[in-house]
């Protein structure tokens, strides 16, 4: 098997180890607590677009947790697929043909000659 084959076989492999996708982002905040030291939180909010808008909600630490496990699964399935459009390019450039002439490399036309003008008769 070629390299490429290879290569790309190893990214659809690491693709399909991927069980858990999901849109959006999730963000951790936190809150100023009685102590400025000591921040209260976190909180998750996690934003999707969707339907032409951004919802955005807060979640919980255990449904953030599946929820951020999701979002980086998501975002590691793109970063592989990305790598295997670069692979599968790169092979698609190396076994094109190459043509032995140019293209433009004909033989220039003669060009025609202007008509010779006549000596006018006094």
């Amino acid at each position: 098997m070629s390299k490429f084959l290879e290569q790309r076989q190893v990214i659809f492999q690491k693709m399909a180890h991927i069980d858990r996708m999901e849109y959006g982002s999730l963000k951790a905040e936190y809150r100023p607590g009685a102590d400025p030291q000591h921040p209260l939180g976190p909180y998750y909010k996690y934003q999707v677009w969707q339907d032409g808008k951004n919802h955005s909600e807060r979640v919980a630490g255990p449904r953030a947790e599946h929820l951020r496990q999701a979002v980086e699964g998501r975002r590691q399935f793109e970063q592989l697929a990305q790598e295997c459009i670069e692979l599968t390019v790169q092979h698609s450039r190396q076994t094109q043909k190459t043509p032995d002439a140019k293209k433009n490399s004909r033989r220039p036309l003669a060009r025609k000659q202007p008509p010779k003008s006549k000596p006018s008769s006094p």
